[in-house]
């Protein structure tokens, strides 16, 4: 009888940890441990952050005016930021000192909120074709891996301004193209009064700046301006339309 109750008692137990098994026993879950591995997986892919900017889609150049009168404000802001680690490499602005690790606190540079917030000129977008062909809206010849012409309208920003374009490296031919000319025309209504062009320094654009903040879409660029002399700092002022455009 002992034995034929110990049988019924194993066959018993051995039912309820079948039917048990696919589910849970006593409320623990206890799904294979592969399945719950593959979904958090699947949700760390989706969630990345990198994954809410498409850097193969991202052909645009980015200009950023940098006044003069505005250099106060920018070098207080870029002190502040900067962490005592790097601090012997500050970087305050091309109207500031450039030392030989500009490139460390460059990131902080990108994303300082006086780019949005009116305290500095807008961030101007132009796109950058992959072709030839076409004029663009300024009458300007398009030409391929060269950011399209764009307009700074007089009376906009009156002080002399630093002019730096920073192209992401996808939208140069998976980066085998360099913005190696940039031309700056001034024109008082329909009269040409200059009409330069600035050969971009290659130790700026030799370094790629891994931006993943969000005043620009995250990603990698280059940086295209000039630095020593002859500089790209630009007299905007009341009078001249000034157009700026790739010019490779």
């Amino acid at each position: 009888m002992k034995i034929q109750k110990l049988i019924l008692s194993v066959v018993t137990l051995s039912v309820f940890l079948i039917s048990c098994s696919k589910e849970e026993i006593n409320g623990v879950n206890i799904q294979p441990k592969e399945s719950f591995e593959q979904v958090t997986v699947e949700s760390s892919v989706i969630s990345s952050p990198n994954a809410r900017v498409s850097t193969a889609t991202n052909l645009k150049a980015y200009i950023f005016i940098e006044p003069l009168s505005k250099h106060t404000l920018i070098k207080g802001h870029l002190n502040n930021v900067t962490s005592s680690s790097t601090r012997n490499l500050l970087f305050l602005g091309f109207h500031g000192v450039n030392r030989p690790g500009w490139m460390v606190n460059f990131p902080n540079y990108i994303s300082m909120p006086h780019w949005t917030n009116g305290n500095l000129p807008r961030i101007i977008e132009s796109e950058i074709p992959q072709t030839n062909g076409g004029i663009d809206n300024y009458g300007n010849e398009i030409r391929a891996f060269n950011f399209k012409t764009i307009k700074i309208p007089k009376n906009t920003i009156n002080s002399h301004s630093w002019i730096v374009v920073l192209i992401p490296i996808q939208a140069m031919n998976n980066d085998i193209q360099r913005q190696r000319r940039i031309n700056v025309v001034e024109k008082i209504n329909t009269t040409t009064k200059s009409n330069k062009i600035y050969l971009t320094d290659n130790v700026l654009f030799g370094t790629i700046i891994n931006y993943q903040g969000s005043i620009i879409p995250a990603g990698q660029y280059r940086v295209y301006s000039t630095y020593p002399a002859p500089h790209m700092r630009l007299n905007l002022n009341s009078t001249n339309d000034v157009y700026i455009r790739g010019f490779n």
